[in-house]
């Protein structure tokens, strides 16, 4: 059962979807966090198809725009990351009034990650556990690596035909494009540094694709912290995958690599045909 409904965060009211269990007891709750520029779909429908497959055994999602994208009212967060940490603060509010849930997940993708762990590190949260995927953070050299990435991906749309007839077609947006090199090549001012600690150290769950070029240095970066934090997590690496999973035999894997970790770690009672 799906219900879409709107809660206020700040001055504005954000539009989101619950994906309920039809009658199996509610065991857990997880709240899924877009990257820049997405929606409550998340990348691919990635997010509509986990939320679907968890409703199963018990677990119910929720999935939500920030301000300014998809459904929401506002204007987007842009370079300045609190807005959306706002948003998320206000999301955990909102299923927590909703639902009586015995434990909180989050589950983010890209900036939707990075607002994930910067939430849990400067707040003390009811969190039980989260699933990061392509968590990125801030230095000179991820905003290069991340620009260029992009670049070489529209280049490469530039020899395929399908896309160049679009284009010259008029069909593509080349405003949308220009947006997106701006985003990426802005990348050192979007994501602060935490230097205090975290202050919620639930379970972690790293997840990198081998192709995506912010990889290596985003996962050592948070493998130091983590030890540093006594933070338990684990670091999975999806072999020829790039940042945002868009072949539907990577959605498999991180689905069922999710399954794993969260009945190893977090719902031990949840039964192991989850995903």
């Amino acid at each position: 059962m799906k219900q879409t409904e709107n809660f206020v965060s700040g001055s504005n009211k954000l539009s989101c979807v619950f994906t309920v269990p039809n009658e199996q007891e509610i065991k857990a709750g997880l709240i899924f966090v877009h990257a820049a520029e997405g929606t409550r779909l998340g990348p691919h429908r990635m997010y509509v198809e986990i939320a679907e497959r968890l409703k199963c055994c018990g677990v119910i999602s929720l999935r939500f725009d920030m301000r300014g994208c998809g459904d929401s009212e506002g204007e987007p967060a842009g370079s300045d990351i609190d807005p959306d940490i706002e948003d998320l603060l206000s999301a955990i509010s909102f299923m927590s009034s909703k639902y009586k849930v015995p434990k909180i997940l989050l589950f983010g993708i890209s900036r939707g990650a990075r607002v994930s762990i910067t939430t849990l590190a400067e707040h003390g949260l009811p969190i039980d556990g989260a699933v990061l995927l392509s968590t990125p953070f801030a230095s000179s050299m991820v905003a290069a690596k991340n620009f260029t990435n992009r670049l070489k991906e529209y280049l490469y749309k530039l020899f395929n035909y399908t896309y160049l007839k679009k284009l010259l077609l008029g069909k593509a947006n080349p405003k949308q494009i220009v947006r997106t090199m701006i985003f990426a090549l802005s990348s050192t001012r979007r994501y602060r540094r935490n230097h205090d600690g975290f202050k919620t150290t639930c379970p972690l769950l790293f997840i990198y694709g081998s192709k995506d070029p912010l990889a290596t240095d985003s996962s050592s970066y948070y493998e130091n912290i983590c030890n540093m934090y006594k933070i338990r997590f684990k670091m999975i690496e999806i072999k020829n995958s790039n940042h945002s999973y868009f072949h539907y035999r990577w959605k498999e894997q991180i689905m069922n690599i999710t399954e794993q970790w969260l009945n190893e770690n977090i719902l031990g009672d949840i039964d192991g045909s989850m995903l």
